[in-house]
């Protein structure tokens, strides 16, 4: 199976080394596509020295997440990729990680994403966030199978983040690219919505690892307004997830964007005094209202076969 795997970097340099490496080491032959949004430190430089055999494309500013990874995506694509393995920049594979999700891809035609336990901050510990936000919520019977030590090889999973993401080919061109509506936040779980609405099954691999280390670049100190911006980001972004749902209705949708959006921030601003998340609720509330008409139109688009945002419509 010809494996194409994709990096997005931003000022990844710290970190860049062992992904690549990992994938050098990689048991099962690959390909890396290291996708550079405009680092500003040596992340593209180290690429292109320790690393020839990598795929560098440099996009020349920050396209954030989803759009980086949407052009790794469509160059694997263009290459004939059997299958497209996301990796994130802080994050590294065991040897065997890869051949081991190919062969149950190879074995398990039922299932067209799989995905290895996500560690951090090393092989002896399960990623306490992975834990928390998908294992416990998409995957008790395997936490339970755990405590009594008797695990499966494989367990049908809703989904997980996309640190570590091994895809067929044709799920990209049947449900299309990360939604460049997302620019940080929530793109993953936006994407695997849409994977459950065009029955593209993902399993589990407990025996898989990966490495996920979840660092994060330096920054500067922020201003309260820098914070609060940051803080919108997500918020928008968790309300992007529930308007964009491909079988959602607009009214039910518009209700929950009341409840969570205007009600619920006055009631936690009640409760906890904290006024710079009211502010940014309120701001992603209204950056939301501003722009449905473009949301509703992605909604439709995604409720439809194709390989969207890895083309003409990128945007």
């Amino acid at each position: 199976m010809n494996v194409f795997v994709v990096i997005v970097t931003f000022n990844g340099a710290a970190w860049i080394r062992g992904a690549l490496q990992s994938l050098r080491e990689s048991r099962h032959p690959c390909t890396a596509v290291v996708v550079d949004n405009a680092s500003t430190d040596q992340t593209a430089e180290i690429v292109r020295r320790e690393f020839p055999e990598a795929v560098l494309l440099e996009t020349g500013a920050n396209l954030g997440f989803g759009r980086g990874n949407n052009l790794g995506i469509r160059h694997a694509l263009n290459e004939r990729a059997d299958a497209v393995f996301l990796l994130n920049q802080d994050a590294y594979v065991t040897p065997d990680a890869i051949g081991d999700m190919v062969a149950f891809l190879a074995a398990e035609p039922a299932f067209d994403i799989v995905t290895p336990l996500h560690c951090s901050p090393d092989l002896s510990q399960v990623d306490p966030q992975t834990q928390r936000g998908y294992l416990q919520r998409y995957a008790s019977r395997y936490l339970s199978d755990a405590c009594i030590g008797q695990v499966q090889p494989y367990y049908p999973i809703h989904g997980i983040n996309a640190a570590a993401w091994m895809l067929r080919s044709r799920v990209w061109t049947n449900v299309g690219g990360f939604d460049p509506l997302y620019f940080m936040y929530g793109e993953d779980d936006d994407l695997i919505a849409r994977f459950a609405f065009h029955g593209h099954r993902t399993a589990l691999l407990p025996a898989s690892r990966i490495v996920h280390l979840r660092a994060k670049s330096p920054r500067p100190p922020q201003s309260w307004w820098q914070v609060t911006r940051g803080r919108c980001e997500r918020a928008r972004s968790g309300l992007l997830i529930d308007m964009k749902r491909p079988d959602g209705r607009l009214s039910g949708q518009l209700m929950r964007l009341i409840a969570d959006g205007l009600v619920r921030p006055f009631g936690n601003l009640l409760n906890d005094h904290d006024l710079q998340d009211f502010v940014a609720a309120i701001w992603a509330t209204g950056r939301v209202l501003s722009e449905l008409p473009r949301i509703r139109r992605h909604a439709q688009l995604c409720a439809t076969p194709g390989a969207h945002f890895l083309g003409d419509d990128a945007r």
